[in-house]
């Protein structure tokens, strides 16, 4: 599939759950005062969203707003440029109207808004969790292996990447239960939490997986 917005290809699959991902990490670049095209959640529909400068509540990537990705090759999105700048600080437990993924795909929301388009559905799919419940699973290479493909690429935080090859963070469309942060993916060595919550704001930057409407 390749995107409209800068012709990048990304390997597509449809999965275990039911559901065509993107077996890649999304790769847009995002500089400020630079219209994007995002998707509605909902529907195909495409507005126009423009960046705003870093900061508590900034819709940047958190490789420092730049046209390449990090050092370590990876792109890391803010939870607020994630969602298009339609979340917000205050936000808590609900998803957030749009996402900077392709129209036609959407973040992951959480199990508990959306069962079929959530990381919890990929998980329990392959085994490594059962009704959405953050279980611990030994076997977390079958999600950097084929067809799954994710990546331990961590996070990105104060100009700096942390747990490169240690853990997979990636972000979902809703936000956690208080204004700390959001529900995420994240899997290690020995534990996978399809529905976890940064509990250190909504500003670290993570890795993005999209799915199709």
């Amino acid at each position: 599939m390749y995107d409209i917005r800068d012709n990048k290809p990304y390997t597509v699959r449809k999965l275990a759950d039911g559901n065509c991902w993107m077996t890649d990490n999304l790769a847009l670049e995002l500089t400020a005062g630079t219209p994007v095209e995002g998707s509605l959640n909902t529907s195909a529909t495409a507005y126009t969203f423009t960046p705003t400068s870093c900061g508590t509540n900034g819709a940047c990537p958190m490789n420092g707003n730049t046209l390449t990705p990090a050092s370590n090759g990876n792109y890391y999105y803010s939870w607020y440029a994630a969602t298009a700048g339609t979340g917000t600080a205050s936000q808590t437990s609900t998803d957030s109207s749009a996402s900077i993924c392709p129209t036609g795909w959407r973040l992951p929301a959480n199990y508990t808004i959306s069962p079929s388009k959530s990381y919890s559905s990929l998980t329990d799919a392959y085994g490594a969790t059962t009704n959405g419940d953050n279980n611990t699973n030994t076997n977390t290479s079958i999600f950097e292996s084929s067809p799954l493909s994710f990546a331990r690429s961590g996070n990105y935080y104060s100009g700096s990447s942390y747990y490169y090859g240690v853990y997979g963070f990636y972000y979902s469309s809703t936000a956690s239960f208080n204004t700390t942060g959001s529900y995420y993916f994240g899997y290690g060595a020995s534990r996978t939490y399809p529905q976890d919550y940064d509990n250190s704001g909504k500003s670290p930057g993570t890795s993005i997986r999209c799915v199709a409407l």
